[in-house]
């Protein structure tokens, strides 16, 4: 059965959970999602929970590291309608893959940026996963326990609101870039 993303073509740089199962629910709407790995693979390919959240997709590797994984990284974002990408920021741009250079090289590419810290953050920099974004943000502190103190929580809810942040502004950025052109 024909799904409403049909056609749509995403590549998945994404790790840990947020990204993978938010590219997730477009690909079970029909996009055509690639997973771009580094050489030796998703570092999170061990986790047990990995594929469930990577699957529906193809993958491919690709060392954005060298010139020519760079330069194959490029001609792939050619047929692309969407990247997302989850690494803290700064990471694409010392690549030579971050938005400006894909805006200028590919301009209806939809670029989509999942972090654990924002740009501008005091964090940024740093490395992000779940129980980090939990701690800094107040919410082991906010939930009521046995004990005193910050509470460690199972159910990854940071990672749980990116997952439908992700879909959505793709969405609406591929329903805008029809009504733009850009």
């Amino acid at each position: 059965m024909a799904g409403a993303l049909d056609g749509v073509r995403i590549l998945d740089l994404s790790w840990g959970i947020a990204g993978p199962l938010g590219v997730l629910l477009l690909a079970e709407q029909g996009a055509d999602v690639v997973k771009v790995e580094p050489p030796g693979g998703d570092p999170f390919r061990g986790y047990s929970g990995s594929h469930v959240w990577n699957r529906s997709r193809r993958s491919v590797t690709v060392d954005l590291k060298s010139d020519a994984g760079r330069d194959a990284f490029g001609r792939l974002a050619g047929t692309a309608d969407v990247l997302v990408e989850s690494f803290r920021p700064g990471v694409m741009d010392r690549l030579g893959v971050g938005y400006d250079a894909m805006q200028t090289q590919h301009p209806r590419l939809i670029y989509t940026s999942a972090p654990a810290y924002p740009p501008g953050h005091r964090f940024a920099g740093r490395p992000g996963y779940d129980a980090l974004v939990q701690a800094s943000s107040g919410q082991q502190w906010e939930q009521p326990g046995w004990r005193l103190g910050p509470i460690f929580l199972h159910m990854p809810m940071p990672s749980m609101g990116t997952v439908f942040l992700v879909p959505t502004g793709i969405l609406a950025a591929l329903i805008a870039r029809e009504e733009t052109g850009r």
